[in-house]
Parts: structure tokens; C-alpha cells; sequence
């Protein structure tokens, strides 16, 4: 009998969960199913794309190779079709810049560095330069208001200031300047001579000639350009001089992606480094490429050996600095760095050689007679604490024309100036904006001073020198420089100022040889009297600097 109704009980359980399925499916029978919806094959393409396009811009070449992925065999099986289709297409990634699609398996065939290195379409965030996340500030609040309150009952203010441009009585156009933490304005004069619009495309790297007769720029259109500087001297009249011949004396094609780097020989040779995975060599009496010398990877960074220019350093992609016979087309002797190059320099004495790497680090070797390098220290350039404390890359390094000093540009938007006698830091000079861009600060020929581009179209220039006024009252350390002068070179909606320079003191002289003398301070003015720039639109400009006339 209790067998008869257990069975009765397993019957009335089953019912019931029947009638309760029934149900639940009447009540939701309007809906979609579930297979319904699963993405489709073309929504996970829309979808993965714009997704793992904007981690492929902040990863590094390097963390994208070796980072390990899902396959087939990691997973359990399914026989669903969609899954498939969604691990093949995480790997789809597309190029900003150019709109092409394509696999990320297939990175060898695409350098896809220079799309973040050198952008072609950036639009740079404003007013990021001059952040305090760094070690300069480890004054707590209570002497900051102190040194605040000392310096009002001093009436010893060096708040921005910006000059009135002057009254044009001489034909020329003036740019307005500001100055931060200065007593007095060095260059609060600047005239416009000139503006060139040869090239199509940013203009990442510019330099003068050892002999400063031409310019050499290069950039996003692939080609090398020469600009003659006239020699004929203007000075005298009314009529504004121009400094650069209004067409280039030369224009070298043969790359196929961005010049990003150029060096001159002494001898009037000129190498061409670029994301082509290539240098090449040219002069300026011949029409065509010399050589091209072969890397397995973008080249950021090339110099000519300053003592033997049968010779050449090259920075690349992979991890490899590389010292380069020229008449023979071979490597000499390279090292293996730890992680990318992004800047390369000789010493001038040739006998040491510092690569500027993406995580900050700079490290050093020692050059022998045969060109081979050794290891000899390294030194980190990055913040103490704040979000750049890991290091930013390198964008360039730059020697004092004496070889006593080195500069280290970085994307923490710094610039750091170390000894070549004991490597130890000498000065970190703030104010500009360089937090994505190959933007790297430059020594006048006298090396008195420093002058950079910026993100925030300006140009920057600092008194090597110099104190500024808030470590004068011991609100910085005295390591640090926030004394700056400032113009804009670019256009402020959006314009970047990539390359700025002072020219040489030969290329002064060129253009002064038949001037009337009423300059001023010609010997003092010769390493500063002009000014070049170029900016992210391919537009490159020339500034004369006016000297003002000592008070009597």
C-alpha cells in the first residue's frame, strides 16, 4: 500500500513541474529567445574593434608581443559558431590614423609604434605641463603659505607676464611673450621673418648644417628637405630679411613612412632615420639616396660620429643600439638594452654613447678606438611619487656643445640636466607641455641656453643658468628651474610646436656679414639671434630676436 502511494506522489511531482514549464513558456511567449540574442558576427566585429583599437594605442610594441591570448585549446569545448567567431576577431584591430584594418597577429608586417610615437591627427589635452606630481614638491602646505605671505611683504611678485607686442615702426611683425618667475625678460622682443609651408604633414625633426648654411627638416611626408640660408645680409632697411631660401634646395625622396630623426656630417653628409626600418644616406651636391642601411625594426633615433664621420649610431624597435661602418654598409658593434630605444646620442668627444629608452631609463657605455661599446652606468629619469613615478618615455637627448652636460627630455613633460662628470642631476627645468609627442629641448651654441617646443603651441626658452624666484625664497629646491620665457609658434586652437631651435652663430653671421652693426650686442646676440621652430600642421617659422640697446 505505501508503494501505491509513493508512486501516486512521484506522479503528482512530475505533473506539476510539467504544468509549471508550461507556464513560464506561456507567459513568455512573445519574447526573444535566447539564441536570438547572441551578437551577431557583424556586431562583434563593430564592437571588438574600437575596443581593442584604444588599448592597442597605450600598450607598448613590447607588452603587445608577449602578452599571452585565449586559443581554442584553453578553452572548453563548444560547438557554438559565435564563440568561434568572437576569438578570431579580438584580434582585429584598426589604425586611427589611416583606417586600415588589420591583425594584430600580423605586427611584423605593420610598425605600429609610429602611430603612437608620431601620430599623424593628435589633439593634445591643455595645461598638463606644469603639474606638481613630482619630487619637487615636498614642502608640506603650512611653508607653502609661509613662503606665500614672505613674498607679498617683499612685493617680490613674478606672476605671468606678458609683454605688449611692440609697435611695428620696421615693417616686422612682433609675437607677444610671457615670462613666469623672471625678474627680467631676455627675449621680450621677437620679430617674425618668415613662414614656410613646403612640407605636407608635421614636421618631426629639424637641424642646422655644422657650417650653418642649410637646414635640413623632416617629417610625416616621408621627405628630407635642404633649405639654403641666404647669405646676402638685409640688415638696414625697412623691408623685413628672410633667413631661409623661400624654396628648399633639396628634396630627397625615398622613405616610405616619417623622417623622424637627421644628422649632419661635417663633410655635408646627411642621415635620414625613419619608421621605414630604414637610414639613409645623402649629400647635398648629389640628387639621390647614397646608401640605405637596413634595421629589423623603426629607427627613432640616429647621429653621426662627431670625431670620424666614417661612422654612425642608430637606435632602434628592437632593443638595439648599433655603431655603423659607412663605407663598408655593416655593423660595427651593437648592445641590447632591456626595453625599446627611443633617443640615441654620441658625446662629442665620441668616446661615450647614451640611448634614452621608453621606460625613462638612460643608459650609458664608454666607445673604444675599434667602435665597440661597453656597459658603464645607467640613470633613471623619472618622478619620486605621482602618475609618472614609473618612468615616461625618452624623446630625446640632447649634449651641451662643451660636453659637460646632457639633456634628457621626457614625456612627464621635464627636462633634466645631468653632469657627464658623475652622471649626477644638475637642474629639471618645468614649464612645458610634452606628455605624448618626440618633442626634445635643444642647447643654444653657447650653452647658456635651453629652448624647447611644446604641446600647447608655445615655445619655451630657459637661462641655463638661472635661479628661479621660488627656490630664491626656498619654496623649491635649487635644482630646479621655473624660470621660463615663452611665445606662441603655432596655432593655439590645437597647434603643437614639435621642433624649436636656436641657429647657430655661423648661420648669424652669414645673414649679418654686410650689416650696419646697430644691433646691439652682436657677440651676445649671434648664438640667440634667431629662432626656428616647426609645428604639428608642417608649417616651419623663423624668429629674430631684437636686442634692446643698453640704457645710458
Amino acid at each position: 500500500m505505501s508503494v501505491s502511494v509513493d508512486k501516486v506522489k512521484t506522479a503528482e511531482r512530475k505533473r506539476s513541474a510539467s504544468d509549471a514549464d508550461e507556464s513560464f513558456f506561456d507567459a513568455h511567449e512573445g519574447d526573444v529567445s535566447v539564441a536570438d540574442k547572441l551578437p551577431t558576427k557583424e556586431d562583434l566585429h563593430m564592437s571588438s574593434i574600437p575596443e581593442v583599437d584604444s588599448i592597442r594605442r597605450e600598450e607598448p610594441l613590447d607588452s603587445m608581443t608577449t602578452t599571452t591570448t585565449s586559443t581554442a585549446d584553453d578553452e572548453p569545448a563548444c560547438s557554438s559558431p559565435v564563440v568561434a567567431v568572437q576569438s578570431e576577431d579580438i584580434f582585429i584591430v584598426r589604425n586611427k590614423d589611416t583606417g586600415e584594418v588589420f591583425d594584430i597577429r600580423e605586427l611584423d608586417t605593420h610598425p605600429v609604434d609610429c602611430y603612437t610615437m608620431f601620430p599623424h591627427n593628435f589633439e593634445p589635452p591643455r595645461n598638463e605641463g606644469d603639474n606638481d606630481d613630482d619630487d619637487d614638491n615636498r614642502q608640506s602646505s603650512a611653508p607653502e603659505k609661509k613662503t606665500n605671505i614672505i613674498r607679498s611683504k617683499l612685493s617680490f611678485h613674478f606672476s605671468m607676464k606678458k609683454d605688449k607686442a611692440p609697435v611695428p615702426t620696421d615693417g616686422k611683425t612682433y609675437v607677444h611673450v610671457t615670462s613666469s618667475k623672471k625678474e627680467k625678460r631676455e627675449f621680450d622682443s621677437m620679430a617674425v621673418l618668415q613662414s614656410l609651408t613646403q612640407h605636407n604633414g608635421t614636421i618631426w625633426t629639424m637641424k642646422f648644417s655644422h657650417d650653418g648654411a642649410r637646414l635640413v627638416t623632416g617629417g610625416q611626408d616621408a621627405i628630407l628637405r635642404v633649405w639654403k640660408v641666404e647669405a646676402a645680409g638685409g640688415g638696414g632697411g625697412a623691408a623685413p630679411r628672410q633667413l631661409l631660401d623661400a624654396l628648399p634646395e633639396q628634396a630627397y625622396v625615398g622613405h616610405a613612412m616619417p623622417i623622424v630623426d637627421v644628422s649632419w656630417s661635417r663633410s655635408n653628409f646627411i642621415l635620414s632615420a625613419s619608421m621605414d626600418k630604414t637610414v639613409r644616406l645623402w649629400h647635398i651636391s648629389k640628387p639621390d639616396c647614397l646608401h640605405v642601411f637596413q634595421h629589423p625594426d623603426s629607427v627613432p633615433a640616429v647621429d653621426f660620429h662627431p670625431k670620424d664621420d666614417r661612422f654612425f649610431l642608430s637606435g632602434c624597435f628592437d632593443n638595439k643600439a648599433r655603431i655603423w661602418n659607412i663605407p663598408d654598409g655593416c655593423v660595427v658593434s651593437y648592445v641590447q638594452t632591456p626595453v625599446m630605444i627611443t633617443a640615441a646620442s654620441f658625446h662629442p668627444s665620441g668616446t661615450r654613447v647614451i640611448a634614452g629608452l621608453l621606460n625613462g631609463q638612460c643608459i650609458l657605455y664608454q666607445v673604444n678606438a675599434h667602435q665597440a661599446m661597453n656597459y658603464y652606468t645607467q640613470i633613471e629619469c623619472r618622478n619620486a611619487r605621482g602618475a609618472t613615478r614609473k618612468g615616461r618615455k625618452v624623446t630625446g637627448i640632447e649634449f651641451s656643445p662643451e660636453g659637460k652636460y646632457f639633456l634628457v627630455s621626457t614625456n612627464d613633460s621635464r627636462m633634466r640636466l645631468f653632469s657627464v662628470d658623475n652622471y649626477s642631476r644638475v637642474c629639471k627645468y618645468k614649464g612645458l607641455v610634452n606628455n605624448y609627442l618626440q618633442i626634445k629641448g635643444r642647447f643654444s651654441q653657447d650653452g647658456d641656453y635651453v629652448i624647447c617646443g611644446s604641446e600647447n603651441a608655445q615655445v619655451y626658452i630657459w637661462n641655463k643658468n638661472a635661479i628661479s624666484s621660488s627656490s630664491l625664497l626656498g619654496h623649491k629646491p635649487v635644482d630646479r628651474n621655473h624660470a621660463y620665457e615663452s611665445f606662441a609658434a603655432a596655432d593655439a586652437a590645437g597647434g603643437v610646436v614639435t621642433v624649436a631651435l636656436f641657429a647657430p652663430a655661423s648661420t648669424f653671421a652669414l645673414v649679418n656679414h654686410s650689416d650696419d652693426g646697430n644691433s646691439g650686442d652682436v657677440h651676445g646676440k649671434a648664438c640667440t639671434g634667431f629662432i626656428v621652430t616647426a609645428s604639428y600642421d608642417g608649417c616651419i617659422k623663423v624668429y629674430e630676436r631684437q636686442v634692446r640697446a643698453a640704457a645710458r
